[in-house]
């Protein structure tokens, strides 16, 4: 951790925001790690999704998880792919998650967006309140088309 006090008081924010969410939720577990201040979290989310079974089939799933870091630029320059990495299950059923690499992708991100936003954001996805429904544009496009005629 560098001696930036603009940086470590913003990641001392997201822990404090971040920890007193999950300590709210019956959905949502916050492990911090890697640093004090954390810069890097796994989020793990219980709530109903997608996941493709190994025959193919569509079915319900109740545990997702997620990491999350905040890089050292993170307030001047924030790449999704960077950011958000999709930890499991790796059979997830969902356009903005990757079939294929541990992408998940919330869309355009600004700057020093919160773990809190971040959080709502993967939660969304993942029981698909926010869906990317272009083909040209998901990260999975056989969860794309099956997510338009569903």
């Amino acid at each position: 951790m560098s001696n930036d006090l603009v940086r470590r008081a913003f990641l001392s924010r997201q822990y404090e925001e971040g920890m007193a969410l999950a300590e709210a939720s019956d959905i949502l577990r916050l492990l911090p790690a890697g640093g004090d201040p954390p810069e890097r979290y796994v989020a793990e989310f219980l709530c109903t999704g997608l996941v493709r079974t190994l025959e193919g089939c569509i079915e319900e799933a109740h545990r997702f998880a997620v990491g999350i870091w905040f890089p050292g630029d993170y307030l001047r320059h924030a790449e999704p792919w960077q950011i958000l990495t999709w930890l499991g299950p790796r059979r997830v059923f969902h356009p903005n998650i990757s079939d294929a690499a541990p992408y998940i992708c919330v869309g355009r991100l600004e700057p020093g967006t919160s773990l809190v936003d971040l959080l709502y954001q993967c939660f969304e996805i993942i029981t698909y309140k926010k869906v990317t429904m272009r083909e040209d544009d998901a990260l999975n496009r056989g969860a794309c088309a099956w997510s338009r005629a569903n």
